[in-house]
């Protein structure tokens, strides 16, 4: 008993069991809303159904983010799952996900176990959060991003020698630019304040931000990719084309 209690109480594994419960309360209650939000039957549903089928001219979109419509697709793959469900799920793993890392954050700050799951209890009776999840539309993917940024940061300031603090915060990073067009100044921004640190501690033998850099650019390298063959600019979003263009750089080749 003392050793299946200690299990439970262990830091890694309790904040997951936390969010897998709030997962499966929250998602037991997605059959109550049977009509999607706008976005989600204008954009995630068709993009999700186009995933599915292997019509990728149609899966993405330039001013879209690749992250959900891809995680929603694969969902929809599923027996029996439809459209505007598989995007209700993909919206519930980003919810449900996203309170490990704000679970650490907590507790790397108070240093107390129970207010790390106060703060986790909190996380999951935020109505708003919830009606991102019922809508099946993908703005839950900003709180992972943000708080995996945050992590990694907190992380880097607690041991400046620490590996795992890059690549947490290039996985935040890479989250956060593939998921809204806003989010891309904030994955930068983490990323260039990880530089910073690194700098500061290191000087220029900054090898982890370079592995953070590297890192971030593999992962986001697909909607690089799409943008490229979309625009001829290799870069996160159609906004960026444009701001390529009004400053009157030439595109890397012609749009088809």
């Amino acid at each position: 008993m003392n050793r299946m209690k200690a299990f439970l109480l262990n830091d890694k594994i309790l904040p997951w069991l936390i969010a897998l419960a709030g997962m499966l309360f929250v998602g037991m209650l997605l059959s109550i809303n049977i009509v999607p939000a706008d976005d989600t039957a204008g954009r995630y549903i068709p993009m999700a159904r186009a995933f599915a089928e292997g019509n990728w001219n149609y899966a993405f979109h330039p001013h879209s983010g690749v992250l959900f419509s891809t995680l929603s697709g694969l969902i929809h793959m599923l027996p029996g799952i439809g459209a505007f469900r598989a995007c209700q799920m993909a919206a519930l793993l980003f919810w449900g996900v996203s309170l490990v890392p704000l679970y650490h954050i907590a507790l790397r700050i108070w240093h107390k176990r129970s207010i790390a799951v106060i703060c986790a209890i909190l996380y999951l009776l935020c109505s708003h959060l919830h009606r991102f999840v019922y809508d099946g539309i993908r703005d839950n993917g900003r709180s992972l991003g943000f708080f995996l940024v945050a992590l990694g940061i907190l992380i880097a300031f607690e041991n400046k020698d620490s590996w795992r603090s890059a690549i947490i915060t290039a996985l935040g990073a890479a989250i956060l630019i593939m998921i809204r067009v806003d989010c891309v100044v904030f994955g930068v921004a983490g990323i260039g304040f990880f530089a910073v640190m690194d700098i500061k501690n290191h000087g220029w033998r900054c090898w982890r931000s370079w592995a953070a850099l590297c890192l971030c650019v593999m992962l986001i390298t697909p909607q690089l990719y799409l943008n490229y063959c979309w625009s001829g600019y290799p870069v996160p979003n159609s906004r960026y084309a444009i701001l390529c263009q009004k400053m009157g750089l030439p595109p890397l080749r012609e749009r088809k």
